[in-house]
Order: C-alpha cells, then structure tokens, then sequence
C-alpha cells in the first residue's frame, strides 16, 4: 500500500514511531510543514509551506485560526496525495484533514483514515467553520482511529458510525526506553521525575508544592530528595519564582532534553510523577510520558484526568488531580518503600512491553488500513 502520513507543523518522532516498522511492507511518505518538529524517520518526508512555519508573534495561533479556521494548511497538498491508497490525517477540525478529503472527492487517493485524540465531545467548535469542518469529516472520512476508549465515545456523540472506529492507543519502543542496566543499590537519595508542558494543566504547581511539603516533612529527614522537571512553557517563570520563594531552587533541577536522550533521563530517576488536570476545554487524551515511564521501569503516581486510568491500568498509583497533598502523600508511600517501588516498577515494565510495545501497535494499524483499503463503503 501506498500511505501517506500527513501531520504538518506536528510531524514528530514520538508518534511516527509507530509508523516505522510498517515502512518495511508498505511505502509510507510523511506531509509535514517546511519546518516540522522532526523529519528524520524510516520513511521519506515532503515539505509543504504551511502558516504554521511564520515565526513566532503575538497571537499568532488565535490569528491564523479566525483567518482560516484552522492554521494547519498545507500549500499544494491535493495535489501531492495523486497516486496514495490512503491519505492518514489527524483530528477532524485541522485544516489538512478537509485537504485529504478534497483529495479524495477528486479522486486522487482512495480512502481516508484520521486518528483523533480529542476526547472532549463537541471540543474546538468556538472557532467559525470548525463545526462543519467537523461534521464533514464525521461523514466523509473512511476510518477513524481513536487512540482511546474516551476518544471513541466522544466520537459517537458527535456522529460518527460506531463501525467506522477502531481504538488504536498510543505505543511506545520497549528497545529504547527500558530500566536501567546498572545495579539500582538502595539508598537515600531519590531523584523525583516529571516530563511535560510547563503548564497549569500539566500539574505543574502540585509537583512543586508536593516536593516542599515532602521536603519540610520529618519522616523523611533522613531523605536527599531531588526534582527533576524537563520541559518548557508558560509557567516556567513564575515556577522559577515560587521554588525561590520556597527556597527549593537548589533542590529543583529544570531542562530540555532533545527526544534521543530521553531514555537516559527515565533511567536516572527513582519515582515519576505526571499529576495532570482537566480543565474546560481539555483533558489529558493519553499522555505519552508515562508510556515513556512505564517503559523504563518506574514506578508512577500520576492522577484520575482524562485517558490516564486506560493508560496506566493497575501500574502506576492514582490520586485526585489539583490536589498537591493527595500528591505528597502518594510520592512519600514510594519514598519510604523502596519494595514498594520495586513492586511497581515491575507492574510498569510488564505492561509496556505486553501492552504498549510497538510492534503491538503496528500490527494494528497495519489491519486497519487493509480493512479500510479494501472495504466497500
């Protein structure tokens, strides 16, 4: 089959991961912008000028969107998708989704698949055209592949044909992400990890007030205890200020880590934390960071927001999201238990590597587009 991936400004290692192991059976050719997020994979990519590639300013996305619904356009993509079996798009209000399927009343490539990662019903229609965006994709696309049970639902209630959906999570390498080689020695030092967006909805303030209260905490006295928070965003700055106010900035270590040097961070670390919470317009649609986490053996404690519980099953702890005492609670149970942390460190590892692997998740995606292709609706 000839596939074409198409994610824009949004092509990205992490997810085209999963697409890799197919490019050995199949011709898979990736659409990003001029200046995607990566655009090193097993496959060929084209570059299309997009909106998305103008520089940074003021406003930018909230502009571009009014102006054209939506700034994920690519220039000339049509006529590019001439020849594909199936153009596989992304969310059925992007602008490059309504490109695929103009392709398609065309002629020019046979079925379209889109993967949704929203799970909030009716989400992204305040914008003028998304909701017909929207109501055309529900009706005119092939194939949808949510990446959760949530995202499935939220699908239906929107329209689309319960027949029409496959659950599809998303997968993680088990090769490249996995426990640390060296012998772990008990001891009293424990690196305390979190990955994200530095955003409120990331949780990012309960991590550092949790880290405070567990630091001012005299059953752990004995403890060396350190923050290791990689990512960027808008909080950063007041983030900043408030662990100087608290005077923790010694203790509190910030970064960014390009993605191939990732697994090495997971592996430095003894707990990981991801304590999202929802808000009106969103919740977490899977988080990869604790497939991330669960790969590399670690023990988690993360909290009840969006697909999270379909994430992480029973591997990892839950606590009520917003809530950094219901936090430091669940981090000092792991701090004081190194068994405890061992037991779920375990549970982690098995589920990526039975659930979460790869190879699983390219199995699944591969009968997917066999059905889609040679189905007759």
């Amino acid at each position: 089959m000839k596939i074409a991936i198409v994610r824009g400004k949004h092509l990205n290692k992490f997810e085209m991961q999963l697409y890799e192991p197919l490019a050995k059976t199949h011709q898979l050719v990736g659409f990003g912008s001029l200046r995607p997020f990566q655009d090193q994979f097993a496959f060929p990519v084209v570059k299309l000028p997009s909106p998305m590639d103008l520089p940074n300013f003021p406003y930018k996305m909230p502009l571009l969107n009014r102006l054209m619904i939506d700034g994920q356009y690519l220039f000339g993509l049509e006529a590019r998708l001439r020849g594909f079996d199936i153009a596989h798009s992304a969310e059925t209000y992007l602008h490059f989704t309504q490109q695929c399927l103009n392709a398609k009343k065309r002629g020019w490539v046979k079925k379209v698949v889109v993967t949704v990662f929203e799970n909030i019903p009716f989400a992204n229609e305040g914008i003028w055209g998304r909701q017909k965006f929207k109501q055309r994709a529900i009706k005119e696309v092939d194939h949808f592949i949510a990446i959760s049970q949530r995202s499935k639902e939220a699908l239906i209630l929107e329209g689309a044909d319960p027949k029409k959906i496959s659950i599809i999570n998303q997968y993680i390498d088990t090769a490249a992400f996995r426990p640390s080689s060296k012998l772990k020695v008990v001891s009293s030092k424990l690196n305390i990890l979190f990955v994200g967006r530095l955003e409120l909805y990331k949780g990012v303030y309960e991590v550092i007030f949790a880290f405070r209260k567990l630091l001012a905490d005299p059953d752990l006295k004995g403890c060396d205890l350190a923050l290791t928070m990689i990512g960027d965003g808008s909080e950063k700055a007041k983030l900043l200020e408030l662990e100087r106010r608290m005077r923790i900035e010694e203790r509190v270590t910030h970064k960014t880590v390009p993605y191939d040097r990732m697994p090495a961070e997971y592996q430095k670390a003894a707990i990981f934390v991801a304590p999202s919470r929802a808000t009106r317009h969103w919740q977490e649609q899977f988080s990869t960071v604790l497939l991330e986490a669960q790969a590399s053996g670690l023990p988690i404690i993360t909290t009840w927001s969006g697909a999270i519980p379909e994430n992480i099953g029973e591997a990892g702890a839950l606590v009520q999201p917003a809530d950094f005492s219901a936090l430091a609670v669940g981090l000092k149970k792991f701090i004081l238990d190194p068994a405890l942390r061992q037991k779920f460190g375990r549970k982690s590892r098995q589920r990526a590597v039975a659930v979460f692997d790869i190879s699983i998740g390219s199995r699944k995606l591969a009968k997917v587009y066999e059905k889609t292709l040679y189905s007759h609706s």
